[in-house]
């Protein structure tokens, strides 16, 4: 299905909110263009424009801050609005390459699924398929695990000035270890115990360094989500809409966020935030001390994206749902951590030797406690490291120890735990450490993973829904459906790094180094490439005649989401829905600054022209295979 011109008709929801913006742009001398200071924010509101054919004098105001200085300041620097079409253009092809893709290979899996008995869609797309095959790779490396015993030698010594545990450290060379260097040999183990209990040995090494553990940064969604999950149990499509709640009361910042700093702008505006909320239940102990003149790394105008962190407004909370007031909290709480100073603590690392065998131990001594007197420092992902609590005496290099005791350990190695929905949003966001291209995963740290924090939470509801990946527990399964599909899918539509591909394309699209259309043009030729490995056999195609006017008009969803359906002649089965393709004279287009149709480059010509476009995505197959392209 390769429309020959991409058209957008306005929802029934949305037309009382479009006559509203007409007449108003009909009054207007000049219109500020406001929309999220990013690509979908400066498409969104262009596609507005084109749709009224608007041709009068546009500005373009870059705001990422809702407060009065950042105001003040954006508007004392607008730009002409035509800046920034290359911006627009480059929203404009991932749309319609998503769009492209997404429907044509859920049309092709959804056929292949019928004829192997199975009714419904199977959908597709370059960010729900790549996420889906996470989960499975993930349930596919713990079927396979298979856990492996080992041991870890620890010993207490005995020092005048106190006494402190030890874990030996094998040298390279050995024996008894296995190829990860694991001690898994019970003899050798137990030669090395009985070898060091009871002897004396010397401190190799002593080093004690001051460290600091910074304050955790206030959430985006897509970390308030991770948390929410672990902590309340809550879906990040839960999580979202409460977010949105407490947005919509005027309590909390703006939800779908990607960014964890805060304006240097809005630094003021702390105090008031501080003495406002202090009488709030469960916000009075971490209020009572947060010292609202710390000004932390957590202020940088420099790292805002389109939105800053959430963080609550400074009104009081009032009438909330159970869930509400406990994500309220989380997103408040980590807002005044940012008022306290860092933990200090002291690492503590001692090397000794006993009879030729090296031991280590690591102690960690806390000097200040500062932002960990209020929060568990278990809620920084550094925690997870787990340095030893144990407080190291003090001792010197050639200082006699003796080993009173030692112990083994029993162990066994454990597999990856399971995606749960928050540590799945995690992985999306941070998707480039499933990725060994190291150009594409470059890319995809630079652009924040694949998917949105606006739309992550829905992916995971879709692939639920289709029954791809079911809910266990706190836990995200993938069923024989989804694996099944997976297994069917050509390697480019679930890897990441098709995204990091296309991000690259689109950002020479921002910089004028490429086109919309030559983009498009890519994406056209490559697309029966992409679908035919998981098409079945092809039966012979004839394209059915049609009338001489012909393109598909596709339904706009907000930001160029999913469209709803589409409209002319010719019904068409797409995913529980009908698609009406007609043709049109491609001559016959609009004039003007904002035209209302985007067209399909001429070189698809051969596949459209006088053709049905949007006859079945097989037979297009077979037609490009037949005719050699």
């Amino acid at each position: 299905m390769i429309p020959r011109e991409w058209r957008l008709k306005p929802k029934e929801s949305t037309r009382a909110q479009l006559q509203v913006i007409s007449n108003l742009l009909g009054e207007a001398a000049t219109v500020v263009n406001t929309g999220d200071p990013d690509r979908e924010g400066q498409l969104l509101v262009d596609e507005v424009l084109e749709h009224f054919r608007y041709t009068g004098p546009v500005q373009r105001i870059w705001l990422a801050s809702l407060d009065s200085r950042s105001i003040q300041k954006a508007l004392a620097t607008l730009k002409d609005n035509r800046d920034y079409a290359n911006l627009r253009d480059s929203a404009r092809a991932r749309s319609q390459a998503d769009w492209l893709i997404g429907m044509n290979a859920t049309r092709a899996m959804t056929l292949r699924g019928r004829e192997s008995g199975r009714d419904g869609v199977l959908s597709m797309g370059r960010v729900q398929t790549p996420t889906l095959a996470l989960v499975i790779n993930r349930d596919r490396e713990i079927a396979a695990f298979t856990p492996i015993d080992y041991l870890v030698l620890q010993a207490r010594l005995q020092h005048d000035a106190g006494t402190f545990s030890a874990i030996f450290k094998p040298s390279e060379t050995q024996p008894g270890l296995d190829s990860e260097g694991r001690l898994v040999d019970g003899a050798t183990a137990q030669g090395i115990m009985d070898a060091v209990r009871g002897k004396n040995g010397i401190i190799t090494s002593v080093t004690r360094e001051k460290k600091k553990k910074p304050v955790p940064l206030p959430h985006c969604l897509s970390s308030l989500q991770k948390a929410a999950s672990s902590k309340l149990g809550m879906t990040a499509q839960q999580v979202l809409d409460t977010a949105q709640s407490l947005y919509e009361k005027k309590l909390t910042t703006y939800p779908r966020t990607d960014c964890r700093y805060l304006p240097e702008e809005q630094f003021s505006d702390a105090a008031r935030i501080i003495t406002a909320l202090s009488g709030v239940s469960g916000l009075e102990a971490v209020t009572a001390k947060a010292d609202s003149a710390l000004r932390g790394l957590v202020w940088d105008t420099k790292k805002i994206t389109a939105h800053h962190a959430i963080i609550p407004t400074g009104e009081e909370p009032r009438s909330l749902t159970a869930q509400e007031k406990e994500l309220y909290l989380m997103i408040a709480v980590q807002y005044f951590l940012q008022f306290y100073p860092p933990m200090l603590y002291e690492a503590q690392k001692i090397l000794a030797t006993i009879v030729e065998t090296a031991w280590e131990a690591r102690g960690r001594m806390i000097i200040e406690p500062g932002w960990t007197g209020f929060a568990a420092e278990e809620d920084d992902e550094d925690a997870k490291k787990k340095e030893a609590e144990q407080s190291l005496p003090s001792v010197g290099n050639n200082d006699a120890v003796l080993c009173a005791d030692v112990d083994a350990l029993k162990k066994k190695t454990t597999p990856p735990s399971r995606f749960s929905e928050g540590s799945l949003i995690e992985a999306m966001a941070n998707v480039h450490r499933f990725v060994s291209d190291a150009k594409a995963k470059a890319v995809l740290k630079e652009n924040e993973g694949i998917g949105t924090e606006a739309t992550r939470a829905s992916i995971l509801e879709t692939l639920k829904g289709r029954g791809f990946i079911t809910a266990s527990g706190k836990s995200l399964v993938s069923t024989p459906l989804g694996q099944s599909l997976i297994d069917m899918t050509p390697d480019t539509l679930r890897d990441p790094v098709t995204t990091a591909q296309w991000e690259q394309r689109l950002e020479a699209i921002t910089r004028g180094e490429t086109s919309l259309e030559d983009f498009m043009r890519e994406q056209y030729a490559a697309l029966p490439l992409l679908l035919a490995p998981s098409s079945p056999p092809l039966p012979h195609f004839s394209p059915v005649p049609s009338p001489a006017r012909s393109v598909a008009r596709r339904c706009a969803g907000a930001k160029g989401k999913t469209p709803a359906n589409f409209s002319g002649a010719a019904p068409m089965p797409i995913a529980g829905r009908f698609c009406r393709m007609r043709t049109v004279n491609p001559a016959n287009r609009e004039k003007g600054p904002y035209p209302r149709s985007i067209h399909a480059p001429s070189a698809v010509a051969p596949f459209t022209q006088g053709k049905t476009i949007g006859g079945d995505i097989l037979g297009l197959l077979q037609q490009t295979r037949a005719s050699g392209r």
